[in-house]
């Protein structure tokens, strides 16, 4: 019996990443390790149905400009038999001086089960993320080779798409055209949404719609599925994980479509809390010389290196009494800048290669992006500008 394939997703996890770029600095590594423990009733193609058993570990590290994850799934099946299936994937991206970023990636993944047959899929895609404060578009294209336990075959896949929202609130949408060995042809288009509320409740829901070959010797002819997820946190590292819906025809690997219905428990690795306002908002209000009714006027902005890893940020501001800047290298504590010539203001940090986020604000006014930086959204829905040091 083949694997289920309880949720046929795009690879989402690229275009939220770039989204959330800014919000981790390259330097900082996050790990993060989770393993599920429990139940699926499952129904193959509308006509076989039957249960599961299954344990699924999942690890991710994230590098802020890179990041890698891998994941998989022992099965044992009520009706006899087993199976396993994983996945493995990284990308990396790119800041230009355009105004978005390139993401280079790959996936590899595969199926095994207790009656020899194997499946497998690897992939290597690029994209492109036009950046927006609010959200993003991207658009990508990728190619390999899979393997249905018959043969190795070519797989040409396209993407377009577009990513709103924060780490706590996220909406995607998109479409991609996937062509295998030149004979089957399709398009899927979907839309996914993601809700943390707190650090308790996590939801998910998730629906596609698919045009062009379908394969219903694959059994079933759905062109269209939905499914809806969600985890309760007990504790900061148990949970309890629920889902169902309905999951479509894979035609790359040869998975049937169906119906499932999941409960399991979830131990994370990584204890979990509830993200923090941005602190830029806290922050104590400038001295009382001060004219705060002076609207931030700031026309330009450089960044550079002088000796060893000493950075020199400078800003342009006509007119200002009060020029600082705040940034994940200054813990988010407003840094003030020294008035040295004419509207320059100036400093100098010891500042590493990278990537990272800051703001500028000028009479103790409003948080602004810094002129010729890249505009982006952060994780707790603020904008912040990118900052890549050489």
């Amino acid at each position: 019996m083949k694997a289920v394939r309880p949720s046929i997703v795009a690879s989402f996890r690229g275009a939220l990443t770039a989204l959330l770029f800014v919000a981790r600095a390259s330097h900082a590594q996050r790990v993060e390790s989770s393993i599920d423990v429990g139940g699926a009733a499952l129904r193959y193609a509308d006509t076989l149905s039957t249960g599961a058993a299954t344990i699924t570990p999942h690890a991710l590290v994230d590098w802020g400009s890179a990041f890698a994850e891998a994941t998989g799934t022992y099965s044992q099946f009520t009706s006899g038999g087993w199976s396993t299936q994983g996945t493995v994937s990284a990308s990396r991206f790119v800041p230009t001086s355009r105004g978005f970023l390139g993401e280079i990636g790959g996936f590899a993944g595969g199926s095994s089960h207790n009656d020899g047959t194997r499946t497998g899929e690897v992939i290597a895609n690029g994209r492109v993320h036009f950046v927006r404060p609010n959200g993003e578009f991207f658009l990508g294209l990728g190619g390999g080779q899979t393997y249905d336990a018959v043969a190795w075959r070519k797989i040409l896949l396209g993407e377009a798409g577009t990513a709103l929202g924060s780490e706590l609130k996220s909406a995607l949408l998109s479409i991609s055209p996937t062509i295998v060995s030149d004979s089957i042809k399709y398009a899927d288009a979907q839309a996914s949404l993601s809700w943390k509320r707190g650090s308790t409740l996590d939801l998910g829901a998730l629906l596609g719609f698919r045009i062009g070959d379908q394969l219903t010797t694959l059994g079933g002819n759905a062109r269209s599925w939905a499914s809806v997820s969600a985890a309760f946190w007990a504790t900061p590292r148990l949970a309890v994980v629920a889902g169902g819906g309905t999951y479509p025809i894979d035609p790359t690997q040869g998975f049937p479509g169906g119906r499932f219905v999941s409960v399991s428990l979830r131990w994370s690795g990584v204890r979990r809390s509830t993200p923090a306002p941005n602190t830029q908002a806290t922050q104590s209000p400038p001295p009382p010389y001060v004219p705060l009714d002076v609207a931030p006027t700031v026309t330009g902005f450089t960044a550079q290196r002088t000796v060893g890893d000493s950075v020199k940020l400078k800003v342009n501001a006509p007119g200002a009494a009060l020029v600082e800047v705040s940034g994940d290298f200054t813990n988010w504590t407003p840094l003030r800048l020294e008035h040295v010539e004419e509207d320059w203001w100036s400093t100098t940090l010891p500042l590493k290669r990278g990537n990272y986020q800051m703001n500028v604000r000028v009479n103790g006014g409003q948080w602004i992006v810094p002129p010729g930086l890249l505009s982006m959204v952060d994780e707790f829905g603020g904008t912040v500008g990118l900052l890549v040091i050489e």
